[in-house]
């Protein structure tokens, strides 16, 4: 199935105790790009907020986000309890804090 067939969305955003550290944001990394092994993940893109918004609106509580596509719903219901999702969930958790997450539908 292509990328642009996927149907269904994770965002995700999360606050980090020390986003400057690049030894955190390597691991970081690594975990998020261990997402791409599980079963019916299509698609990440993930990063740091942006340091260039410059107008009053972006919430500025959140250091770090990630946006997955899924397959078919299956699969949705079959990542959170995946262990590399529960490895990045771990790492996450140890180097932040505050996660928020938000599936769309389309």
């Amino acid at each position: 199935m292509a990328a642009s067939a996927a149907e269904h969305i994770l965002m995700v955003c999360w606050a980090l105790n020390d986003p400057e550290n690049e030894d955190q944001m390597r691991e970081l990394g690594e975990a998020i790009e261990g997402q791409r092994e599980i079963p019916g993940v299509l698609t990440i893109e993930s990063g740091p907020r942006t340091k260039q918004v410059d107008w009053e609106g972006p919430d500025d509580a959140f250091d770090y986000a990630m946006v997955l596509t899924f397959d078919n719903f299956d699969s949705v219901r079959a990542y959170p309890p995946h262990p590399i999702h529960q490895k990045l969930v771990a790492t996450i958790l140890r180097l932040g804090s505050d996660i928020r997450g938000f599936w769309i539908d389309r």
